[in-house]
Formats: structure tokens, C-alpha cells, sequence
């Protein structure tokens, strides 16, 4: 088991004798501070917050879980089983970095990709001027706050100018001990015409305590470069995942943006693509799968802040179970902000008569030359098409599954990655064929 570091509650003193361990610069305990600041000041959400009505955090003792816990013996599989030797790999375990592979003609293009910590020391002033401060800032919200004052490991990719990473690169945070607190962060910057890809999965083993894990992910996205971004979540059962996602996209720019989540008894993410560029783009795909008594409630943001900038969101969420599903979408068009092209659509697939899904999509128009739709759907699985598969022989329950995946697959289609896609849909039907 990992060594786990228990504190009288989070503190001050915890935030202080943190940055002290890592022997940090002044400047980066400071921004610890600050965040500790925001979260101290900062109600914990509650029912009455309309965007927190659903999943109910006002009853979380934070004071109950470690803020730290060490690397252990005992190691947690990478959901998509890719080889490590064709991508890049930063593996992080609890509160700690494990080790990194970065392919030596990647790194020849400049190409920075290390653990924060690492970063701190090695790229300060990248580190100084990235960090908090323009994707996700401390006063977002109370966790993101506490994000910004308890982050350990973490992950910085940084992609120079005219630069193109032809494989994927990947993060991989695991969880091995219960009962702690974990503070994952990654930061990925494009400067101008850069391409990536990058993945960060996040896994458990079984864990038989409540764990917290109040992640914070940016991305920037400078003008005329290509990001694509992949967010999967398999949590144990006994994980509560908040996390505040935002991805800022200057001119020109583009961002595929893929979240799965498959795991973690309760979700609640934010999830931001700020269009700021004329002629930013943003494609913001969802699958999530829902078991056992799952709740994930989801909040995303399509920000059209300059002209010209277009968004397209699909969302699909096939629930099981006694799972429970919430989508909060919202397209905002400000002023200025002509010629916005967005879309948003959210589809969910009921597969027990126990399972629910609750969809709220919204508009927020400020300007007048645009073209907005939205659409959600709550529906079960139909059964003609099931009924036709079965009259061929095909068992109930290998015909639904195959529904699933047609549910499922415009959205994987989307992927440009082939490996990455495919390995997606292998792990969609392994995780169907466990929780069935």
C-alpha cells in the first residue's frame, strides 16, 4: 500500500509545508497562497447553486482526506493498452511521478513534456507565465482554487512554433490508495501553428474508501495550430472526480476535443472551449458510459468571443443500471462575436428502466449575424432494431451491446487518430461486457 501522509485538515501550514518540501521558488508558493486565499474565501457549492443542484458537495469533509500519499509497489494498468514505445509516456502514481518516455526525436524538436515539478525547475518562466494564469485561473471556482494551492506531479506539454508531433503523447494518473485527496493538473500549450496529439487517462485499481480527485486541466492553443486533446476517466467506484477543464483557441486555431468517462462513483466536470481568435474552431465530443449507480453530471461551454469562430458539441451517454446522467450545455455568443457558426446536440440512451438522464441545452446570444442550434434527446433502446437482431439469432444481450456501439461509433468515427480510435472502441465494449 502507498504510504499515506495524514494532516489535521488542509491548512495553510499543509500548503506551506508542501511548497517547502519541493524546495519551490518564491513565486510559485505565492500562487499556492493565493489559491489557498480564493478556496478559504469561496462558499462550498450546494444545492441552492443552480449549476450544482444535481450533485450535492456540501456534505464532503475535505478534512477527513490525506492531501498526499506516495507511490506504491502495486501498479494500475493504462485503460487504452497502447504501446508505450509509440507515444510518449509520463506516468504519474498518487501524489507522485512514476517515469517518462519521450521519443529522442521529439524532444530534438523542442518539444517539452515532463511532470510539473520538473518543469518548475527546469522551464520557469514558461512554467511562470502559463501556469493558472489565462486557461483556468484560481477564482473559476472553490476547487479549482484548492487545485492551485495542492497540485503535485502534474503534467506540462509545450509545443514550440511550426512544430508537428506526429505521435501521440500520453499522461497517465493512477490512484492506489483510498481515503486521500488528489490534485492532478496539466497544462498544455501550442505556440503558433504547432500540431499535437495528447491523451491523459486517469485509473484506479479498487480502492474500499472515498477518494477525492479536484483536477484542473488547461490548454492554449495559439493562432493557427492544432490541438487534439482525449480526456478518459475510469475511476473506481469509490472516486469522486471534480474537475475544470478550459481550453483557450486563438486565431485560426483549431481543437478536437474527446472526453470519455467510464468511471467514478460521482462526476462533476467543467468543461470550457473559449473561442478567442477570429476564425477559432472547436470540435467538443462526449461518450460517457454509465453503470451500477453512477452519477456524472456535466457542464460544458461553447464561448464564441471573437467573429467568425465556429463550434460543433455532440455528447452521447448510454446509461445502465440505476446510472443517472446530467448535461448542462451552453453556447454563448457575445458581442462582437458575428458570424458565429455553433452547434450543440446531446443524445442519451436509457438501457434499464432505473436509469435517467436529466439534458438542459442553452443559448446565450449577444450578437445578430450568427447560426445556433441545440437539440438533446432522452430515449430507450429501439426496439424494432432489436428486434431484428434477435430474430437472427443474436442474444438479447450481444444485440444490445451492438446497439451501444452504433450509438456510440459517429462519435469515435470523429477521432482522427486511428490507434487512439480504435483502442476506444475496444475499451468501450471491455467495459460494457464487465458491468453487464
Amino acid at each position: 500500500m502507498a504510504a499515506v501522509q495524514t494532516l489535521p485538515g488542509l491548512t495553510r501550514e499543509t500548503v506551506e509545508q508542501l511548497s517547502r518540501s519541493r524546495d519551490e521558488p518564491a513565486w510559485l508558493l505565492e500562487r499556492r497562497l493565493h489559491g489557498w486565499n480564493v478556496f478559504e474565501a469561496l462558499p462550498m457549492p450546494g444545492k441552492k447553486d443552480e449549476d450544482w443542484r444535481y450533485t450535492d458537495v456540501s456534505k464532503l469533509d475535505l478534512a477527513r482526506l490525506a492531501p498526499f500519499a506516495s507511490a506504491s509497489r502495486e501498479r494500475v494498468d493504462s485503460p487504452l493498452r497502447l504501446d508505450a514505445s509509440s507515444s510518449g509516456l509520463l506516468t504519474h502514481q498518487n501524489s507522485e511521478t512514476l517515469d517518462l518516455f519521450l521519443p529522442a526525436h521529439v524532444a530534438e524538436q523542442g518539444v517539452i513534456f515532463s511532470d510539473l515539478d520538473a518543469a518548475v525547475r527546469e522551464h520557469p518562466d514558461l512554467v511562470r507565465q502559463y501556469f493558472m494564469t489565462d486557461a483556468v485561473t484560481p477564482e473559476f471556482n472553490k476547487f479549482a482554487a484548492l487545485n492551485a494551492a495542492l497540485w503535485t506531479g502534474g503534467t506540462f506539454l509545450y509545443v514550440p512554433r511550426d512544430v508537428d508531433v506526429a505521435l501521440p503523447l500520453r499522461t497517465l494518473y493512477t490512484l492506489t490508495a483510498g481515503g486521500m485527496s488528489l490534485f492532478t493538473h496539466t497544462l498544455v500549450v501550442l505556440e503558433e501553428a504547432a500540431r499535437v496529439g495528447f491523451v491523459e487517462e486517469y485509473a484506479s485499481n479498487d480502492l474500499d474508501e472515498l477518494s477525492l480527485n479536484a483536477g484542473v486541466v488547461e490548454i492554449i492553443v495559439k493562432q493557427a495550430a492544432h490541438a487534439t486533446f482525449i480526456t478518459l476517466q475510469e475511476w473506481n467506484a469509490n472516486v469522486l472526480e471534480i474537475s475544470t477543464q478550459r481550453a483557450v483557441v486563438d486565431r485560426d486555431a483549431t481543437l478536437d476535443w474527446l472526453v470519455i468517462g467510464l468511471g467514478a462513483g460521482r462526476t462533476r466536470a467543467n468543461i470550457e472551449a473559449a473561442l478567442r481568435g477570429r476564425g477559432a474552431s472547436a470540435q467538443m465530443l462526449g461518450i460517457l458510459w454509465g453503470h451500477g449507480k453512477q452519477h456524472t453530471d456535466y457542464h460544458t461551454l461553447q464561448d464564441h468571443i471573437a467573429p467568425n469562430t465556429t463550434s460543433d458539441l455532440l455528447y452521447k451517454a448510454a446509461l445502465n443500471d440505476e446510472s443517472r446522467s446530467i448535461f448542462s450545455g451552453r453556447i454563448r455568443v457575445e458581442k462582437g462575436a458575428q458570424g458565429t457558426d455553433a452547434y450543440q446536440t446531446n443524445r442519451s440512451l436509457l438501457l434499464s428502466d432505473k436509469a435517467s438522464a436529466y439534458p438542459s441545452p442553452n443559448l446565450e446570444i449577444e450578437a445578430n449575424e450568427v447560426r445556433c442550434s441545440h437539440g438533446a434527446s432522452v430515449g430507450k433502446v429501439d426496439k424494432d432494431q432489436l428486434f431484428y437482431l434477435m430474430a437472427r439469432g443474436i442474444p438479447r444481450e450481444q444485440a444490445t451491446r451492438m446497439i451501444v456501439e452504433g450509438f456510440f461509433g459517429d462519435v469515435l468515427q470523429r477521432e482522427p487518430v486511428e490507434a487512439i480510435r480504435d483502442n476506444l472502441a475496444e475499451l468501450i465494449a471491455r467495459k460494457m461486457d464487465s458491468s453487464a
